[in-house]
């Protein structure tokens, strides 16, 4: 029974060193016996990281905290800006509400990160099914936050208490900058050993890896390794034979175009929300650094074509940057839709892309990587003898969450009313998880319920699900209906308070809040 001393982890990129970090910070330090846990990081020189994932959930400021990379440093290192919600514009063709001026708007709904007004005591959805829906946006009524995004407002004060916020939030942040940001605090703070090498040879034996051999440092010898190589996924799956299981069944995205676009103006508005257009064949993400936007057209190649697709995306860059010269500024990503059989075989486990991809909506990528990494911190085996058992565990946990995943992105696609053939093709009834459609008929009768959703590694809430599902649907849908089959009678009262209390603390956070450019500028003005 060999101790887990020695971890290896076979590349950078940000999920190979925020899996160091989240490693490192925990087990470290030497136990009573006087051993420690040494963590090293072989990055290849050759592979540069996809360095695409510019969006996180608010979970990164914990994992963050944890590392020991403080806010500040986030943002005057990383270009970090913040993220407050998700706005989905043109996924649904119809559903333009009338405001108080009798004028419809166009066609979006947000998922914001704050939760619903009064959800600690009561969701108070279904009495915005009786009294509301059809008449107003659901993430406006019941949650301040799409508001301050309308506005460009900050989620916090100047100067307020590092772990104080005034609305929930996460970041966006340059790629490249974080990955350095992150190997440069691992190596430095963490005494994470760092080799610039390649791979060239993986050992495999009867428990699994025995060795790495390098191009420079020859052999390398661990007590657990990590497959952080990318798409590449050169333990798990060319060393140990794990394939995907596939997904492009449910997710028809395959390609992906990006461009990294500059603001017209230097001192523009930062946008405080991850902007999602609806596309012919997927959708276009825009998102707000300080010096720069990043974005991204997401789509399927069987329903679009590159030529067609690259089209799509140049008219979108000429309407957000027109002094934009596109040129070779515009990369294209291809990539498999699918995850792991196993994520974790005997004594090698895989984080990142090599351990599967969905698509980079909801920020799901660096999601999972979070919560992958945070899981093998956790649950780190002490030596190899209990090491099936940890590796049964994980692999359903991360199954689990993968699974849970792939149906909340689904939900973005099924309830959209649009005519192209990609999304005819999306609510298609056998693309859809046989999960997720259950609950679709469920939902068609009673609102969305925290029951529905009963695992302590649940990937989304109840109330992730209610804002795309109420965001979606409006008017004449079966699922605005459902609270006429509700057997309980609505708290209408309590309800009714709650939708006052939202709008008159909008109010007042619009008069206190500074802009969301203003706020990050007060970040340098502190080091000045």
């Amino acid at each position: 029974m060999t101790p887990i001393n020695r971890i290896v982890i076979v590349g950078g990129g940000t999920a190979g060193w925020l899996t160091a970090g989240l490693l490192a910070a925990k087990h470290s330090q030497a136990n009573k016996q006087g051993q420690s846990v040494s963590i090293t990081v072989v990055e290849s020189n050759s592979v540069h990281p996809i360095g695409v994932g510019e969006g996180t959930w608010p979970t990164m400021r914990r994992t963050l905290a944890k590392i020991g990379i403080s806010e500040h440093t986030l943002i005057t290192k990383a270009s970090a800006t913040f993220k407050q919600a998700s706005k989905f514009v043109g996924w649904h063709h119809t559903n333009k509400i009338n405001d108080e001026n009798k004028n419809s708007r166009q066609s979006h709904y947000y998922h914001p990160f704050s939760a619903p007004q009064g959800s600690a005591t009561a969701d108070i959805t279904p009495y915005w099914l009786s009294e509301r829906a059809g008449n107003s946006y659901y993430a406006d009524d019941v949650c301040f936050q799409p508001s301050l995004c309308e506005a460009g407002l900050a989620p916090k004060l100047p100067n307020q208490a590092k772990s104080a916020f005034c609305a929930n939030y996460g970041y966006h942040l340059d790629a490249g900058e974080f990955i350095a940001l992150l190997r440069e605090h691992c190596t430095q703070q963490l005494n994470v050993h760092h080799l610039i090498d390649d791979v060239v040879n993986v050992a495999t034996g009867i428990h699994g890896i025995e060795a790495l051999t390098t191009l420079n440092n020859g052999e390398i010898k661990g007590d657990l390794y990590i497959d952080c190589s990318g798409f590449n996924a050169l333990l798990i799956e060319k060393a140990l034979g794990v394939e995907l299981k596939d997904a492009s069944h449910h997710l028809f995205a395959d390609s992906a175009l990006v461009c990294q676009a500059p603001y017209e103006q230097e001192n523009a508005p930062i946008a405080c929300h991850t902007l999602s257009s609806a596309q012919t064949a997927g959708w276009i993400w825009d998102i707000g650094l300080q010096h720069r936007r990043g974005t991204g057209y997401v789509h399927s190649s069987a329903h679009q074509s590159s030529h067609d697709a690259l089209h799509t995306f140049t008219q979108y860059l000429g309407s957000v940057a027109p002094s934009l010269a596109v040129g070779d500024k515009i990369r294209e990503i291809k990539f498999k839709t699918g995850y792991r059989h196993q994520f974790w075989k005997q004594n090698c486990i895989a984080i990142g892309l090599s351990s599967g991809f969905l698509e980079p909506l909801e920020a799901s990528s660096l999601m999972l990587i979070e919560q992958s990494a945070s899981l093998v911190a956790e649950q780190l085996p002490a030596h190899s003898g209990v090491m099936p058992h940890v590796a049964k565990r994980v692999n359903a946990t991360l199954t689990y969450l993968w699974e849970r995943t792939i149906e909340f992105l689904k939900l973005h696609y099924v309830l959209s009313n649009r005519t192209e053939d990609f999304w005819q093709d999306n609510r298609n009834v056998d693309s859809i998880p046989a999960r997720l459609a259950g609950l679709l008929d469920e939902w068609k009768y009673r609102p969305v319920l925290e029951s529905d959703f009963t695992s302590a590694t649940e990937a989304f809430s109840a109330q992730s699900y209610r804002y795309i599902l109420y965001g979606m649907v409006h008017g004449n849908s079966p699922f605005c209906d459902s609270y006429k089959y509700m057997h309980t009678p609505l708290n209408a009262k309590f309800a009714s308070k709650q939708l006052q209390l939202n709008h008159a603390f909008t109010r007042q956070l619009h008069t206190r809040l500074p802009s969301h450019r203003g706020l990050i500028e007060s970040y340098y003005s502190a080091i000045r």
